[in-house]
């Protein structure tokens, strides 16, 4: 065989390799949803997120990656999730959550609101404030208490100062709802060891609200 034929006899072979089997297994392109792809991604996981036929974990976890998405995607991003709060805050409600769901839709619901007046508006809207009271008015040392609520605490309390900056009526609203309770768990909060978090956020929540500092320091 010549050179010349040699090489189209090889070339030949790898390209028919190639054809059986790399080209069909390629991924086809993805179609987007939204052509900006933060928004598309958004959209994505409310999918999820809205289907009730799937686990709840699933969906909390749709909700986590929806607030990481509206947190990093600026101004647009957090007025495209606006729309998606009350599905987030419905989960919160649900009968019997475990720790696990409610932590991954409060961090979520973090993201959401942080630094938008207008999510902080519509998260009111739809009673997130008297949800974070009763959360912090369960009782931990209840022998049914599920074994990550003191973390579920932690995230309420980290929720309510990011709802609560820069928005006085939802200050106003707390004190109104939690009254002497909202103030003695906060103070009991504040005193826990919060070891690995930025700030003790419970602490923080206290001196938003204007509670006596001696207190806060017992």
């Amino acid at each position: 065989m010549h050179l010349k034929e040699l090489r189209y006899f090889t070339i030949s072979k790898v390209q028919g390799w190639y054809e059986k089997n790399i080209q069909d297994t390629r991924e086809p392109a993805i179609k987007l949803i939204d052509p900006i792809f933060h928004h598309h991604k958004i959209k994505t996981y409310a999918i999820d997120l809205r289907n009730a036929e799937l686990p709840l974990e699933k969906r909390a976890l749709a909700a986590l990656y929806i607030g990481l998405l509206a947190y990093t995607g600026g101004i647009s991003a957090a007025e495209l999730v606006s729309q998606y709060i009350k599905d987030m805050i419905d989960i919160l409600i649900m009968p019997d959550t475990s720790g696990k769901v409610r932590i991954a839709v409060l961090k979520g619901l973090c993201g959401v609101c942080y630094l938008s007046y207008t999510n902080q508006n519509e998260a009111k809207e739809n009673h997130l404030t008297e949800i974070l009271i009763s959360y912090l008015d369960e009782d931990e040392d209840s022998p049914e208490a599920d074994s990550d609520l003191i973390t579920v605490k932690f995230w309420v309390c980290y929720l309510m100062t990011v709802v609560c900056c820069n928005n006085t009526p939802c200050i106003k609203l707390f004190h109104e709802v939690g009254g002497q309770m909202l103030e003695k768990k906060l103070d009991s909060l504040s005193n826990m060891d919060w070891f690995g978090w930025p700030q003790n956020y419970a602490k923080l929540m206290f001196m938003l609200m204007g509670y006596s500092n001696v207190q806060a320091d017992k």
